[in-house]
């Protein structure tokens, strides 16, 4: 099982959350900027160059309940940088039935106190942002010795009641030759890990993108990844997803995307968009994601988008449950 604290009644509650999804009745994934604010400088983001007054709400409860998809992700900007971040979670918690809840920190300001603290609240996972094993991640994060707090700290988490810890790390040029030590580490740490996708279209930074100069390294990386997955089952990801980052690398996107109709995103004021980047839905309360018109935009392949698309048949059930 993914975590003890899934029941037996949460699991028909998915059960049926899957059958309306497979209709197109409601979501498979949600993605909650509980903030934009950030207290890191990543390069290839922008959020923490905003300075403007930020509008967020209390209560997310009531439109997770409206949504009703099966799995969410609290994301930001950084999360932990809101002080109530306990009361998000346990709000949502508390108006919804079974809804698989996922948060990714970086880590700045994670402890084993604020870690069992947000566990307790009501989390599915905890998984923390890691792009390197050594103190390149600070760099790439424009955050000196972040390195060192998460190799003293991941590692005593594991330790703890939490058992369902994640690394997500973003697959860019410069860790390519890293990737499988990510998984080796995350293994060795008590962690699973979920890989995802640089985009470099988010900030106009094509800076970590990987050319045609190294997509053999890529195909060789994956493949690697792939033959890690099937003998020590740590990383998340679908087979689907981690076959397709050549090809989005290769032709330059992916066409097809289904965000809005499989997930979508909702920012901190509560208002619901296709994605973080993408056009507002409309008002939620009208909101049916088998009416939403297809989008032709093909810029990333985030592994948000690309899970939501990979097939979810009898075998991907049973290996995200090991």
């Amino acid at each position: 099982m993914i975590t003890r604290k899934i029941s037996f009644s949460d699991v028909l509650q998915g059960a049926h959350k899957f059958l309306l999804m497979k209709k197109g009745k409601t979501l498979f994934s949600v993605n909650l900027e509980v903030t934009r604010r950030c207290n890191l400088q990543c390069n290839f983001c922008d959020y923490w160059k905003d300075k403007s007054p930020e509008r967020r709400l209390e209560d997310y409860g009531s439109i997770i309940r409206k949504l009703n998809p099966l799995h969410m992700t609290l994301t930001g900007g950084e999360p932990l940088l809101r002080r109530d971040i306990e009361e998000v979670i346990s709000r949502i918690r508390s108006q919804t039935g079974f809804v698989y809840i996922n948060l990714i920190t970086n880590g700045r300001l994670l402890s084993i106190e604020k870690a069992l603290s947000i566990w307790r609240a009501g989390l599915s996972q905890l998984s923390v942002s890691l792009d390197f094993l050594d103190e390149r991640h600070d760099l790439n994060r424009g955050c000196p010795g972040l390195w060192r707090h998460l190799s003293d700290t991941l590692p005593e988490l594991a330790r703890t009641e939490i058992d369902n810890l994640c690394l997500n790390t973003v697959i860019m040029k410069e860790n390519l030759d890293d990737l499988l030590d990510i998984a080796a580490t995350a293994k060795e740490w008590g962690f699973k890990v979920s890989f995802s996708t640089y985009n470099r279209y988010k900030s106009n930074n094509p800076e970590h993108s990987i050319g045609d100069d190294r997509l053999r390294d890529l195909e060789r990386a994956i493949d690697g990844l792939i033959a890690w997955k099937r003998k020590y089952r740590n990383i998340n990801n679908s087979d689907f997803y981690l076959q397709n980052i050549p090809r989005y690398f290769r032709d330059g996107g992916i066409g097809g995307c289904l965000a809005g109709r499989k997930w979508v995103q909702v920012s901190p004021d509560g208002v619901l968009r296709r994605c973080s980047d993408k056009e507002i839905l409309g008002e939620i309360q009208g909101y049916k994601p088998d009416l939403v018109p297809f989008t032709s935009c093909r810029e990333c392949w985030y592994a948000c988008r690309g899970e939501a698309e990979a097939p979810l048949g009898l075998k991907r059930i049973v290996e995200v449950n090991r």
